[in-house]
């Protein structure tokens, strides 16, 4: 859900976000790829994504927040460290079930994930 992850999706741009941890904590991050020479002919090009970030309240001396809405819950996406710790119980990003939570199997219904959080 970070817009780090997406960074490869738009080689030399940089994607702006405004993000909330389960926490409540409310950040804005700004990331892009960086690639650079294998240092030789032949080698591989070495591909790097970068992210930066400073919670909201700092947003208005960034010029990258410039047109974003941070007075609006709507405009932050969610996001989490590691599915396995995160408390959101209706994720559509969710890889894996969260340690600390039961989950519910129903073997005749299927939603966006394969199970149920209680």
């Amino acid at each position: 859900m970070w817009n780090v992850h997406r960074a490869f999706e738009t080689p030399g741009r940089f994607l702006r976000q405004l993000a909330e941890t389960p926490d409540g904590v409310r950040y804005i991050s700004i990331a892009r790829d960086i690639s650079k020479s294998g240092g030789r002919y032949g080698a591989p090009l070495r591909r790097y994504a970068m992210a930066l970030g400073c919670e909201v309240e700092h947003a208005d001396q960034l010029i990258y927040a410039d047109g974003l809405d941070v007075a609006q819950d709507i405009a932050f996406e969610p996001i989490g460290i590691s599915c396995r710790i995160c408390e959101r119980t209706h994720c559509h990003q969710r890889a894996i079930p969260p340690l600390e939570q039961r989950l519910q199997i129903q073997q005749d219904s299927r939603d966006v994930l394969p199970y149920g959080i209680e």
